[in-house]
């Protein structure tokens, strides 16, 4: 089963046999795996290999670790699969005009794709965090012993610093604890929080969180607004919907103050707090809580690389000390040579310099974006209401009301072009959104001249 001669590395070898056993089906939801111990001894690789696998199958939500248990197949997979068929379902029934071609057919190859709000990654300096891996990966004695399983000590110190400052979130290093991704995390969170059934999702489209709810027994709720109980909030305030809508100061005291009254607890996923091109980052909600109330999460790949996978999460007292009860029962699933690095690299002004350089570049790349499509639109004579989302990032185009929203969306999908489609207050799709950082500036004119062109002919 694994190629000791061949280049990819042990545990990713095992990580992708365990990943295509679920995905094919031939592991059903709620299967067992081996232990760590038993898998390292059938394959004759070291305990370190199985357990960095296990580590990223289950950061990626294809198992889930039980205390004392063991590890097991979650149902996330089946969500992904159930989602994907169900996109090309939907696709295939808008053929590409008089071509006999399904957009589902034509969506194969996106050449634009503006639905994405990825993207930071072009300012960010490779050759820089390199040398910084490098400089961690000389520490042998340190390197040699496991890990502390709420984190590296000094890089929880260095973030608190970094919150207290930048988002006067409220917390010590004490309360930090770090892992690769926000679903490892949340598997760490959840069997603190057995004593609530009910959860409610303020942006019901973080299915991946909902499906780690869904596998600890959790009730989801997706009622609209801000409105409705349930014994756990989850919100986004920093990135409330696909457009990047930001949650106004009174809004967060307005949710906070019903938790108080309903005896909710809030879970704050500050996703995209760093990214708001067009205003100051709003308060974070922990921090207007004074931490009491609120569970803090965050990450740092959207403020470098997607592929340095460290997340963290900020636990109220209330949570602390079960936490401290039961966290030897945790594997860290980020490497330490990766928080070493990391702490440095903040500690030297670099995560600073990253944000500041990002936050400029695509202000000026979100300006001249929205001039250039301005311009395109008034020479074609396009009377259709453009607006731009309070992050700076999302550029909407509403469309008349007799207008087929999908029917164009899978028009422009077959000329390469991918968009987002949003809704109107009625809840009915409304007109379509672009993002514009994950398209080359090159590719701008050929790519909103097809997309005009669309627009022009249904204006």
């Amino acid at each position: 089963m694994l190629n000791r001669n061949g280049d990819s590395l042990l545990y990713m070898q095992l990580y992708e046999y365990y990943k295509e056993l679920i995905l094919s089906g031939k592991m059903k939801q709620g299967a067992k795996l081996p232990s760590i111990r038993q898998c390292a001894a059938q394959l004759q690789v070291s305990r370190t290999t199985a357990e960095m696998a296990y580590m990223l199958l289950a950061a990626d939500g294809y198992i889930i670790s039980r205390p004392q248990s063991g590890y097991y197949v979650t149902g996330l997979w089946q969500e992904h699969s159930r989602r994907r068929e169900q996109k090309k379902a939907q696709s295939a029934e808008v053929p590409e005009s008089g071509s006999g071609k399904s957009a589902a057919g034509a969506s194969e190859a996106v050449r634009f794709d503006f639905s994405s709000t990825s993207g930071g990654q072009e300012s960010f300096n490779l050759d820089l965090w390199r040398r910084y891996v490098k400089s961690a990966l000389r520490q042998g004695e340190r390197l040699i012993t496991y890990g502390d399983p709420q984190g590296e000590e000094d890089l929880r110190r260095v973030i608190s610093d970094y919150l207290t400052r930048n988002r006067n979130v409220v917390c010590s290093p004490d309360h930090i604890v770090i892992g690769a991704g926000f679903q490892s995390l949340l598997h760490i969170l959840c069997p603190l929080l057995k004593e609530r059934k009910t959860i409610r999702f303020l942006d019901p489209h973080f299915r991946q969180g909902q499906a780690v709810f869904e596998d600890y027994g959790f009730t989801v709720c997706n009622e609209p607004g801000m409105s409705g109980s349930a014994d756990l909030i989850y919100a986004t305030p920093s990135h409330l919907n696909r457009w990047g809508d930001i949650m106004p100061v009174k809004d967060r005291f307005l949710l906070l103050q019903q938790a108080a009254e309903t005896g909710s607890m809030v879970i704050e996923d500050d996703y995209d707090s760093e990214f708001a091109y067009m205003n100051h980052p709003a308060q974070a909600l922990q921090g207007l809580d004074g931490g009491r109330n609120v569970i803090y999460l965050s990450t740092f790949s959207r403020m470098l690389l997607p592929s340095i996978r460290i997340s963290f999460m900020i636990l109220p007292d209330e949570l602390l000390e079960n936490y401290g009860k039961r966290k030897a029962l945790y594997n860290q699933t980020v490497s330490k040579a990766d928080q070493i690095a990391l702490c440095q690299y903040i500690r030297d002004g670099h995560l600073q310099s990253q944000i500041r350089k990002t936050r400029k570049m695509y202000e000026e790349k979100s300006g001249h974006f929205q001039e250039l499509l301005e311009h395109m639109m008034e020479a074609k004579q396009i009377r259709m209401r453009m607006t731009q989302g309070k992050s700076g990032m999302i550029v909407k185009i509403g469309f008349p009301s007799d207008c087929p929203v999908e029917k164009l969306q899978a028009q422009l999908l077959a000329k390469g072009i991918k968009t987002g489609i949003f809704s109107d207050e009625k809840e009915q799709p409304g007109g379509i959104y672009l993002s514009c950082s994950s398209v080359p500036e090159k590719s701008w004119q050929e790519a909103l001249d097809m997309l005009t062109d669309i627009l022009a002919a249904v204006s």
